[in-house]
């Protein structure tokens, strides 16, 4: 964060001795012009020095532009769309404990999202009475793909597995999604093992794919 400040304190004091700077151009168009494709990345720069604020300026080259390249300042508390959001959901009166294609409204082009949260309230589920102790059973948490207007988006299915709930009771689902901008998500490619008894060696469970420092 103080390399970008000072950066952007330098940037203020030279442009306020000269009006317009072009580089690769003789005919600026702004008080910086830079004509061909620039090698920003994507920075986020708190201006209030408070997440839960959300005040965030995003500083990113645009692929949206003509030219491609043109950096932009994007106001994330205008946007309403981070890097990173949070999204609660409450689905009341479920048919017994089973949600299928429920469909978030998120195209899967532009996002990537996780299941992070999920909680079954107002009814029981019937593996309950097959155990002693008592267990809640296994829930199954799914985010698939349902297609729509000829848009593909996030879907979610959930419920217990093998079983429904006592009397056939509806009950609550409360969920909490993580949901990633996918122009900021890097890709770490995919890890294929095996655990199967025949494996050799059995399974290791490193992933070459990960970066250093994280293995």
């Amino acid at each position: 964060m103080k390399k970008i400040t000072t950066l952007f304190l330098v940037a203020g004091t030279f442009f306020a001795a000269h009006a317009q700077v072009g580089i690769n151009t003789s005919n600026p168009q702004g008080t910086l012009d830079v004509a061909g494709e620039t090698l920003v990345e994507s920075y986020l720069v708190d201006t209030a020095n408070s997440p839960a604020r959300g005040n965030y300026f995003l500083l990113t080259r645009s692929k949206d532009t003509s030219p491609v390249g043109k950096i932009k300042m994007l106001d994330i508390s205008l946007r309403n769309v981070a890097p990173v959001n949070t999204y609660n959901i409450i689905l009341k009166n479920v048919s017994q404990d089973e949600v299928i294609n429920l469909n978030t409204g998120l195209e899967t082009g532009k996002y990537v999202v996780a299941i992070t949260g999920a909680v079954f309230s107002d009814a029981i589920s019937a593996v309950n009475t097959a155990t002693t102790p008592k267990s809640f059973g296994a829930y199954s948490t799914e985010v698939t793909q349902v297609t729509s207007g000829g848009k593909t988006y996030h879907a979610v299915n959930l419920s217990f597995k093998g079983a429904g709930t006592v009397s056939s009771a509806n009950g609550t689902w409360t969920l909490t999604l993580n949901v990633f901008e996918r122009s900021l998500v890097k890709d770490w490619g995919t890890f294929n093992g095996s655990v199967s008894a025949s494996a050799s060696p059995g399974y290791s469970g490193v992933s070459t794919n990960t970066p250093l420092g994280l293995q």
